[in-house]
């Protein structure tokens, strides 16, 4: 099952370690695609705009942030748009965060203006 944030959900990330506490939350998504025969899982996270992210993870995956030594291990994000597609490549966690930030902001803009 796909976990969705509600608007009340987008609402409530009041700052940046909340909107960065959604991504790092990603093993509880749902899984979204399975490809076992190269150990990938696909989580995704629905949006209350109809956007999306997605959280790509291979079974053994070690991520190494600009050629570091330190695995950090965390998944490779991406965005998909209202149209339900997701663009080649992956996405910087910062504008994820970012996307959460305008998303908050739209539907306070929204509610201050009757239209919930």
């Amino acid at each position: 099952m796909i976990l969705e944030l509600t608007r009340q959900d987008v609402i409530a990330l009041t700052n940046e370690s909340k909107r960065k506490a959604v991504l790092s939350g990603w093993q509880n998504w749902g899984i979204w695609h399975k490809a076992p025969e190269i150990g990938l899982s696909v989580y995704r996270l629905d949006l209350p705009d109809g956007s999306f992210f997605t959280a790509s993870w291979y079974e053994g995956d070690d991520f190494f942030p600009g050629g570091g030594t330190h695995n950090v291990n965390r998944p490779r994000y991406n965005f998909g748009d209202k149209g339900g597609k997701l663009k080649a490549g992956n996405k910087a966690e910062s504008l994820l965060t970012d996307k959460l930030k305008e998303l908050r902001k739209e539907l306070l803009e929204r509610e201050s203006n009757g239209h919930a």
